[in-house]
């Protein structure tokens, strides 16, 4: 692959910041280090990062409560992502050392971000799992002198409020909802005999940052295409367990398009609901976390099939990466590391391979850049480089809002139990089955 961003001397970085010895006698990187939030992982890394010898990197996922399973899987794809950038020499000759904080929720998440940057003198962080711990990370980094690197959270929230210390690297919800309405509009109006002015869509989100976000790009793209919103409601993923009176006025609405923007329980419970009161439109589209769960279609069962489900690109085949040889060996490893980390799944889960692309591409590519660790110049390398491809199978261009203009979605469908990438063209491994949905109502 050709990389677009130019590649700096390696005799002009000898008066970087970064230069020192961060190698083995033998000219081996060292292995990365792992602390919690207020320790170093030994005396022997404490005195290495004192000298200048590494450098020092936050990640803040959770890892108790609710959300733990999902923050361990992402934590993982970010210390993969330094273990491999070490094994090759570190960064200008520097470990990097990576320390971890537990963050449950963005209270906490907060609490943690100041300590890695107060305590630790952390400049790059690593994160979030989700939308709200992203917001919460990145009001803490906007007055510090540190950077959010985000690999998770997809609000819009986090780009649009001119915070120059937060860099994206997926897209954002504003992004996928519009894109759930334009491939209504393009491709599944057609398939279920309609005009696409004349087509009828409702859509239900879950209220956080999130879930607004999402429902609100598509609102905006129905409204520039014409496309008429029947019927939309919000609600708390947290505490709604009875999605009734949704699916008498989703029947009553009777759209030919769902949109919905769910977590895994109430994704299940809409599913159930609107089964139960026989209001499910011909089309189903998922545009986030709930309906591209293994949990769902294995609880939903059958019925999943032709449901859509959109999120970040995952387990791409490895011949999509055939352009960038160390590109692709990097993906090959990282896919071999993690699936022997975690011998309960299959394949690496989406947002462990968004972590690890996070990190992968900010260690690899855009820090050995940066003049020093300060917020400004690593801004400043950041912006500056731009790659035709990082692991997730799209581009890398960040915009002055921090946003990556490259990043795009996947849209799936489920069949026979597995999620078929349909969209788009240059990845998808499958074509459109079950459009009406077989167990569409009448």
């Amino acid at each position: 692959m050709k990389r677009i961003a130019s590649i700096v001397l390696v005799a002009a970085l000898a008066t970087s910041l970064f230069t020192g010895c961060g190698t083995n006698s033998n000219g081996a990187a060292a292995s990365g280090a792992v602390a919690s939030a207020g320790e170093t992982a030994s005396a022997t890394d404490s005195a290495a990062a004192a000298n200048g010898e590494t450098i020092k990197v936050g990640a803040i996922y959770p890892s108790s409560g609710e959300k733990a399973l999902l923050g361990t899987q992402n934590l993982r794809g970010t210390q993969i992502a330094v273990d491999l950038v070490n094994a090759k020499g570190g960064v200008n000759g520097k470990k990097i050392e990576l320390v971890t904080a537990d963050a449950p929720d963005a209270t906490t998440a907060t609490t943690e971000a100041g300590r890695l940057i107060n305590q630790q003198g952390i400049k790059i962080l690593f994160g979030s799992m989700s939308s709200g711990n992203a917001v919460a990370i990145g009001s803490v980094v906007a007055k510090s002198d540190a950077l959010l690197i985000e690999s998770n959270g997809i609000a819009d929230q986090l780009t649009d409020v001119g915070n120059k210390h937060v860099f994206r690297i997926i897209d954002k919800g504003s992004y996928r909802g519009a894109l759930g309405i334009q491939y209504s509009y393009d491709t599944l109006a057609a398939k279920i005999g309609k005009d696409p002015k004349d087509l009828k869509v409702a859509i239900l989100n879950e209220d956080s940052s999130y879930g607004t976000s999402v429902a609100q790009g598509a609102v905006d793209r129905a409204k520039e295409l014409g496309v008429n919103i029947v019927y939309k409601e919000s609600y708390n993923a947290a505490k709604i367990t009875d999605m009734s009176a949704m699916a008498v006025k989703v029947k009553k609405a009777a759209p030919d398009i769902l949109i919905s923007v769910s977590y895994i329980n109430d994704a299940i419970l809409l599913m159930d609901t609107l089964r139960q009161y026989q209001a499910v439109p011909k089309v189903i589209f998922g545009c986030g976390a709930g309906t591209t769960d293994p949990n769902f279609a294995s609880t939903v069962g059958k019925d999943a099939n032709g449901i859509f489900c959109m999120d970040m690109p995952t387990n791409l085949s490895i011949d999509v990466y055939n352009s960038d040889p160390e590109l692709k060996s990097a993906v090959e490893e990282f896919r071999k590391k993690y699936l022997e980390m975690d011998q309960s799944v299959n394949s690496v889960p989406v947002g462990t391979e968004c972590t690890f692309c996070g990190a992968y591409t900010f260690l690899n590519d855009i820090l050995p850049k940066a003049k020093s660790l300060s917020a400004d110049d690593l801004r400043e390398a950041a912006l500056s480089t731009k790659l035709d491809l990082v692991s997730l199978g799209f581009g890398l261009d960040f915009g002055e809002d921090g946003q990556n203009k490259l990043a795009t979605a996947n849209i799936g469908q489920w069949q026979d139990g597995k999620v078929i990438t349909v969209y788009p063209d240059k990845l998808k491994n499958g074509e459109l089955v079950d459009v009406p949905l077989p167990i569409a109502s009448k």
